[in-house]
């Protein structure tokens, strides 16, 4: 994988948040028996013109950013926890597996899998997930600094991850649709969700 693609994104990340976003409502939804749904919100619907692969000529018009919420139905349980992550009935999240298909066809040049802190890829991303903090128990001294899984709380609708993709001038044009397999567990039984981006369009 080229390692370029994310760092590109993240150098247009304050442009990107400046401007005006509007969302997208992903093409499909996925769900699972346990009262769990994922689905992708994108913060544009394109057309997306290409920019160099290095990044160097990249801004706000040759990206999108996807939004990947779970929402929980699950009912609330009794117990407290001792972070969102040990909540009954939470969906923690282990990681999230992106796959791309150009006019249909898997396109696996790019195909990666983002994980949250402490082992966080992509190092730069580690604030996209709603990772959760806590303090050691007893008196200060400062910092806390446990980090915990993401977890979505049962009754919640919460974006889990946001990536970003720019059109590099070296990659195929087309219709894309990008695959977030989101891999978790509901109390300790390991449950996947996989939801698809709306199409967009990629050119020259």
């Amino acid at each position: 994988m080229k390692r370029f693609k994310w760092a590109a994104a993240g150098v247009i990340l304050a442009g990107a948040i400046a401007m005006a976003l509007v969302f997208i409502p992903a093409a499909i939804e996925s769900s699972s028996s346990s009262g769990l749904f994922a689905y992708v919100r994108a913060s544009t619907k394109g057309p997306l013109p290409a920019c160099h692969e290095d990044g160097s000529d990249c801004g706000p018009a040759n990206i999108v950013w996807h939004y990947i919420y779970v929402a929980n139905l699950q009912p609330v349980g009794s117990g407290s926890g001792t972070t969102r992550a040990t909540l009954p009935n939470s969906y923690v999240v282990n990681s999230v597996t992106m796959n791309i298909f150009v006019n249909g066809a898997p396109y696996t040049d790019f195909d990666a899998t983002f994980t949250p802190a402490p082992s966080a890829f992509v190092r730069s991303w580690a604030g996209h997930w709603p990772t959760t903090v806590t303090c050691q128990p007893g008196a200060p001294p400062d910092p806390c600094n446990e980090i915990h899984s993401p977890a979505v709380i049962p009754g919640e609708n919460t974006s889990v991850l946001y990536t970003g993709w720019n059109h590099g001038d070296a990659e195929p044009n087309g219709t894309y649709v990008f695959r977030f397999t989101i891999h978790g567990t509901l109390n300790g039984n390991p449950i996947d969700l996989t939801a698809d981006s709306a199409p967009i369009q990629m050119t020259g």
